[in-house]
């Protein structure tokens, strides 16, 4: 683990230090005349707008120039304001392995999932402040200053404060924005985390000519890398005391068809006595593999995306390692496919690795998505256990509206609570505003 540290700082710090390749390409589609649609799509990608969902951690605000949206107040030219918030409301109904005992036992019911508010803040162009609060769970999720560069093209981005960290695909895109309600049970327990920190990222657009491996055979190849050094954060309710995290991507659109690779490595210190996952639905009770009992953890994800059109597949893969008094291992994956049978497409946010937010127009969006994942966690005295989920799932998008259908069925290798296996249904209503 401490050599495929070294390796992956090294090419982090290789990547950091590189000079950005962008001198044909411009930085939106009216700056200067493009050649074919093929330069087209790369100007777009390049197009810091990729996305202007306020709720996006990767819009920036010193590039959301339209107020006729409603995307914020401007005082004195110099300072602008946006306020906003989500709620999501569930309902659930689930049985075996799936249960919730918060304030006594209960397989059918519905409450809140998410009932948050939302400041940010820009102070003329040197960046950014945010500020978000669950009033449900009454716990800050993000709360930071986001300073970036005046590069137009390839801006440095340095974010301080609780924040995610810069890995997994499904923790940085959110719930608000995934094709599943939830983040996956591998991903949550291997690669969901927020903390305190300060994060180092920067894109690369990179020439075909100045690639050491030309996988992608493709000009429009980019490149985003993040390192940060994290503490606890202000839920507290980790167990990691101190976290280097670091993720690397690269990505090309073409004609409609999108690839994107990732890698993500963190070595952690803190206290790991479990390995335990949310078992991808947010009321249901954590399921918990193996205990160890470890004072050090190291991580490595795998990532991958595929889009066409309005099919979009993913998926994630992660291995972990636990070591101190009693050693433990986890890891897992998952793969899931989507379409919309409304013609749409997700689009891919080139200069942070990620699958942009789908927001609806003036029509209903209908999408159709299926995932499968498997977890796996063990110790050295007590063995192991596994939970293995299949989810089928459909969502409806009308504007700033999400109205989505999980279903779910899972199964464990060690009975948990005295099942091996269960179903799980949970409807979901989100607006945003």
């Amino acid at each position: 683990m401490r050599t495929c540290t070294s390796l992956f700082l090294a090419c982090l710090l290789l990547c950091l230090s590189a000079p950005a390749i962008t001198g044909d390409l411009p930085a939106t589609e009216e700056s200067v005349p493009v050649a074919d649609e093929s330069d087209a799509r790369v100007a777009t990608m390049l197009d810091p707008d990729t996305t202007s969902s306020m709720h996006d951690d990767t819009t920036i605000l010193r590039n959301v120039s339209t107020l006729e949206d409603r995307t914020g107040v401007m005082f004195f030219d110099a300072l602008r304001l946006w306020v906003g918030g989500a709620v999501q409301y569930d309902y659930f109904n689930f049985d075996g392995i799936y249960r919730h005992t918060e304030g006594g036992e209960r397989d059918e019911g519905g409450n809140m999932r998410r009932l948050e508010g939302t400041l940010r803040s820009s102070l003329y162009e040197w960046g950014e402040i945010k500020v978000q609060y669950d009033f449900d769970s009454g716990t800050f999720r993000d709360f930071y200053v986001r300073w970036v560069s005046k590069d137009p093209e390839t801006p440095w981005i340095v974010t301080i404060g609780n924040q995610k960290e810069p890995r997994s695909l499904d923790q940085l895109l959110g719930n608000k924005f995934t094709m599943a309600q939830e983040r996956s049970a591998p991903a949550y327990a291997f690669g969901a985390e927020r903390g305190m920190g300060v994060r180092l990222h920067k894109a690369f657009q990179v020439e075909r000519a100045d690639r050491p491996i030309d996988v992608f055979d493709d000009e429009a190849v980019f490149v985003t890398t993040s390192i940060g050094l994290f503490t606890e954060g202000i839920e507290e309710s980790k167990d990691t005391d101190l976290a280097l995290s670091g993720r690397v991507t690269a990505g090309r659109e073409r004609d409609g068809v999108g690839i994107h690779t990732g890698l993500s490595l963190s070595y952690r210190e803190g206290e790991f006595d479990r390995i335990s996952l949310r078992p991808e639905v947010h009321n249901a009770d954590r399921i918990v593999l193996a205990n160890p009992q470890a004072n050090t953890s190291g991580i490595v994800g795998l990532e991958g995306a595929y889009n066409h059109g309005p099919l979009h597949l993913q998926a994630e893969a992660y291995y972990t390692r636990y070591q101190g008094r009693l050693d433990g291992y986890g890891g897992g994956g998952y793969f899931q496919a989507g379409w919309f049978l409304t013609g749409e497409s997700r689009d891919y946010n080139a200069r942070w690795g990620v699958l942009a937010p789908h927001t609806s127009s003036g029509s209903w969006s209908t999408e159709l998505f299926a995932r499968i994942s498997h977890t796996r966690g063990e110790d050295d005295l007590n063995g192991w256990n596994d939970y293995k989920s299949a989810t089928l799932g459909a969502n409806f998008y009308y504007r700033k509206l999400r109205v989505s259908l999980n279903l779910l069925y899972g199964d464990a290798r060690e009975p948990i609570n005295g099942e091996e296996d269960g179903m799980a249904l949970n409807v979901r209503a989100q607006y945003l505003f």
